[in-house]
């Protein structure tokens, strides 16, 4: 087996291309990809004096995919990011950018090229690691991470499902993974359903709801026979309740 190859500088470039812009008549564009952000500069009309959201840190990167044309007479490819750049009053708001690749005469060629940023970007993002031959195709992907999504409809007032729908469902979509989501329907609903839960079939379980949700799903895991290795299953809480001080701890502690 051959050596991992060696970390690179935060600011060694990964990737480097000229893409155009959506609509197809806008400026276009140099993007520059390293293990920290995406690089954006303007290329024409004019460069930029001052570049206005030229660097991406991929903190704030949900995911990406790549998308075709509805004109079949159109051969480029689109490479789009979703990103929740943090603004002045710390807030997050969803942002889309998408860039044309067009540089091939063919839609197929294009396409590649398009899956090979979407590949880097998602190996970055999910903390995997890059050829070093700079041979990057979707094979180099596993699985997509599948994760159980337990809702209180009744937390937060009963707004908690339409958080829910709002905005998880469609980061956890940005970001490529795969879910099941069910629904409480009663007290210790969600203790019962991970006592009886394998395992083996999740990478994570997450909360959405308050609180208690998640005492339940810790209660649940140490109800099992096998406990010890039950309580290793990574959980997650994201805060739809009337009550969130246990999510807001967790998240001050970690930064």
């Amino acid at each position: 087996m051959a050596p991992p190859p060696p970390p690179l500088a935060a600011s060694t470039p990964l990737l480097h291309g000229e893409f155009g812009s959506y609509p197809a008549r806008g400026p276009r564009f140099a993007l520059t990809l390293t293990s920290q952000a995406l690089h954006i500069q303007r290329l024409r009309p004019k460069p930029e004096a001052r570049p206005r959201g030229g660097l991406v840190p991929l903190a704030e990167v949900s995911g990406c995919c790549t998308l075709r044309s509805r004109s079949p007479s159109d051969s480029a490819a689109y490479f789009c990011i979703y990103t929740y750049p943090r603004s002045r009053r710390g807030s997050r708001r969803r942002t889309t950018r998408t860039f044309r690749t067009d540089g091939a005469t063919t839609y197929e060629e294009n396409r590649a090229e398009a899956q090979r940023w979407a590949t880097a970007l998602t190996c970055l993002l999910r903390g995997l690691p890059l050829p070093g031959d700079g041979e990057i195709t979707p094979d180099l992907l596993p699985r997509p991470p599948r994760l159980l999504l337990l809702v209180n409809p009744f937390g937060g007032r009963g707004l908690a499902w339409q958080w829910c729908k709002n905005y998880v469902l469609p980061m956890i979509s940005e970001a490529g993974l795969s879910f099941n989501l069910i629904q409480t329907e009663r007290q210790n609903h969600a203790r019962e359903l991970v006592q009886g839960l394998s395992l083996s079939e999740w990478d994570g379980i997450v909360t959405v709801s308050g609180d208690g949700l998640l005492h339940e799903v810790l209660n649940g895991l140490l109800d099992r026979p096998d406990w010890e290795e039950a309580v290793k299953m990574p959980v997650g809480i994201l805060p739809c309740g009337s009550g969130n001080a246990l999510a807001g701890a967790v998240n001050q502690h970690g930064g």
